[in-house]
């Protein structure tokens, strides 16, 4: 649900030259993001699976990896909703310069 959105934010804003790095960031970050967190959810859910009923106790050992979530979530609405109000445009609008392309004609 999340990927192609993610994708598109972390290109749209990038010259064509760094689009292909941008791309690479986004996905290995959502790679990094998939193996944490499914090792955090089986380290939360499998603890109590030791003490021999581990199918009495599996659906309510998942709980605190649900509301991880839950604040994860709106940790990412919070910032959404910072990184594009005034605040978020002032400081894309202090580096664009670095993320132009540079002229054509110039030479190096």
């Amino acid at each position: 649900m999340v990927n192609a959105p993610v994708t598109f934010a972390a290109v749209s804003g990038m010259p064509r030259a760094q689009a292909g790095i941008a791309s690479a960031v986004a996905s290995t970050s959502r790679q990094i993001g998939v193996a944490v967190g499914v090792a955090l959810a089986g380290t939360l859910a499998g603890s109590p699976v030791g003490n021999g009923n581990a199918r009495a106790g599996f659906a309510q050992a998942t709980h605190p990896f649900w509301w991880i979530l839950a604040g994860i979530g709106v940790l990412i609405v919070v910032l959404a909703i910072i990184s594009t109000g005034s605040r978020g445009r002032a400081s894309t609008e202090r580096i664009a310069h670095l993320l132009q392309e540079p002229d054509a004609g110039a030479t190096a």
